[in-house]
């Protein structure tokens, strides 16, 4: 069976306590981004008059320089778990409906504590084999789940650094060989392509970020890192992922196999070699 894996990371790896990334594995990709898009419509719609309200209350307030400054900030339309508000928070719901509703969905996340005992520091001066690193390991730790399978994996882009000479697909690919060439039951051949796209231009890598973004904010309340105000956008929707699967809290190690395959874990390290998420 041939299946995509949308790869995004949550976190700077450089300065934040958690560092986060996220594989989201689908087999009907066509279904899922038709029912993503239809759902983005009104959200869209939504958001769109807010901000034209915004705008017309600043233009009759004489404020024009603070309504053009709004106007030059705004950016593509993304639904992204920053984004979540009161106001488009059912829609944000609606996507983890569509996640749910097939049961060959897929979703996997590894999260890193920099304050873990033995995490090594020397991965906080290279965010770009960080980032790669930790994603080969994950897809991995997938693979030995579905070894029948095949997989295309579409990965988050990042700037290249100039002092990196292969591209992020290729770096990426160079790691993840190494990896399953270490693994006797895997098999490279079984990843058929990697390309990245920018997240804004692709509903699943949108998805992808909204289930990681819901275990970070459950990881950083855990670690009462959650303000008020971030309660007040986010808790109704990452509510609604634990009540999904039975959790009372994401911040954790755990597997659910229904509704839909769903499983997080922390990355551990015995003498500064990490089990699972070696770089």
């Amino acid at each position: 069976m041939n299946r995509f894996g949308f790869i995004d990371s949550s976190g700077i790896i450089k300065k934040d306590k958690f560092f986060g990334t996220g594989l989201l594995v689908v087999k009907s990709v066509g279904d899922m981004i038709d029912k993503l898009a239809k759902n983005r419509q009104p959200a869209y719609a939504v958001v769109k008059a807010n901000k034209d309200k915004v705008i017309e209350g600043l233009l009759a307030a004489g404020k024009q320089n603070e309504a053009i400054k709004i106007l030059r900030a705004s950016k593509h339309f993304e639904m992204k778990f920053d984004n979540i508000r009161p106001t488009t928070e059912s829609y944000y719901k609606r996507m983890i409906d569509i996640f749910l509703s097939d049961p060959d969905n897929r979703f996997s996340a590894m999260v890193i504590d920099k304050e873990h005992p033995g995490f090594d520091e020397n991965h906080v001066n290279d965010a770009w084999e960080a980032y790669t690193g930790y994603s080969a390991s994950l897809v991995v730790r997938e693979m030995r789940n579905l070894q029948s399978d095949s997989l295309c994996l579409v990965v988050d882009e990042i700037t290249r650094p100039n002092n990196k000479p292969l591209s992020l697909e290729d770096t990426f690919l160079s790691k993840l060989r190494s990896k399953i060439n270490k693994e006797p039951t895997l098999k490279f051949e079984n990843i058929f392509g990697a390309v990245s796209i920018e997240s804004h231009s692709n509903f699943l890598m949108q998805l992808t970020d909204i289930l990681l973004g819901a275990i970070m904010y459950d990881f950083k309340k855990k670690a009462g890192m959650v303000s008020d105000e971030m309660e007040r956008k986010k808790e109704g929707l990452v509510e609604k992922v634990r009540s999904s699967f039975g959790v009372q809290s994401l911040a954790g190690d755990f597997t659910k196999h229904s509704p839909v395959y769903f499983s997080v874990f922390e990355a551990q390290w015995n003498n500064h070699n990490k089990k699972n998420s070696t770089p």
